[in-house]
């Protein structure tokens, strides 16, 4: 067995201390995955933004995009309509469908995520780094003065405005409507954890919040309680997974290597690493898999491990009961 092949992008943990810091639109991006590190699959930036911002109508031809409301309250004008989205809110935007937003709190964080990768390169080609970790002012963080170059990266890197260039500041009730296109990649998807179906397996609590159906098979995503100690056995991974730390703290073992973090880190392992994870504290947690899939494992509401095993496994993953997370054990040498 080439473990080499399978793992050749290594795990890793970015948190709001380590994750690189940018200035822009008076945002503080916190960029937590790219596609360099995730090989295109996907894309994570933090934002940290103010009441009153938010871009014009715009769309993405060649990516998914979606928002989960960690802090404050965003409202989204989206193909027509217009949703609420205060903490614990999950928006899903499917390719060429025309959204905006406005934060409604004096302060607003969001996980803005991408599939595939491509669009945190325009927030990166446009930002200067961050003087400090917080959010800047407009004047420290200005929106872009050339629009044109604007305009040019925005296309090059998956963005196409409907009304107006994307990061425009302070938009008008004008440029806030959308209207329902009649082509469409996907269906919207709002949700929030406390109304999705919930499962127990592997003595944790996990709702879904989006799963492949959902999200075109793009990825799916699971809102999970664990309890001190509680957490997912070794195991080769099947499909990327990303666990997002809402509160508590979480320990990743992943290759060997000891990751994993506090709340606001973002621990990114791809397909082919040997992993497990544990609860350091009580956590509640986001976790994503790159593609979706996993919510199929939940059918007639069944949560127990034997049957989330069987789905994982049909998935490429392989479970390791008894086995020491090394390279050397994979190998067969150990």
């Amino acid at each position: 067995m080439d473990t080499q092949i399978l793992r050749n992008r290594p795990a890793y943990t970015l948190d709001r201390e380590t994750a690189p810091a940018m200035w822009l639109v008076g945002t503080l991006w916190l960029i937590q995955a790219t596609g360099i590190q995730t090989n295109n699959r996907s894309a994570f930036l933090e934002q940290l933004m103010p009441r009153g911002l938010g871009p014009p109508t715009h769309r993405h031809p060649l990516a998914i995009e979606g928002f989960y409301v960690v802090e404050g309250v965003v409202s989204f004008h989206v193909d027509g309509r217009k949703v609420r989205a205060e903490a614990g809110t999950l928006i899903h935007l499917p390719r060429m469908v025309p959204h905006t937003f406005t934060v409604e709190s004096e302060e607003t964080r969001v996980i803005n995520f991408y599939a595939p990768a491509g669009s945190e390169i325009h927030v990166i080609s446009l930002a200067r780094p961050a003087e400090e970790r917080r959010r800047p002012t407009m004047e420290e963080g200005p929106p872009p003065k050339n629009l044109e170059t604007n305009e040019i990266l925005s296309r090059l890197y998956g963005s196409v405005a409907v009304t107006a260039l994307p990061f425009e500041v302070q938009p008008t009730e004008e440029l806030l409507v959308t209207k329902p296109d009649v082509w469409r990649a996907g269906t919207i998807k709002v949700a929030r954890a406390e109304a999705g179906p919930a499962f127990d397996a592997f003595g944790l609590h996990w709702r879904l919040l989006a799963g492949g159906a959902d999200t075109e098979n793009n990825y799916d995503l699971f809102e999970v309680a664990a309890g001190d100690g509680a957490g997912m056995p070794p195991r080769i991974l099947g499909a990327d997974e990303a666990i997002y730390v809402l509160e508590g703290a979480v320990t990743v073992e992943s290759d060997g290597q000891l990751i994993g973090g506090g709340i606001g880190s973002l621990t990114y392992v791809p397909a082919g690493s040997v992993v497990s994870w544990q609860a350091s504290a009580e956590a509640r947690l986001l976790i994503f898999h790159f593609p979706g899939g996993f919510d199929r494992a939940l059918a007639g509401g069944r949560g127990q491990d034997a049957l989330v095993v069987a789905w994982l496994e049909s998935m490429g993953t392989r479970f390791l009961p008894n086995m020491p997370l090394t390279p050397a054990a994979l190998d067969g040498s150990d």
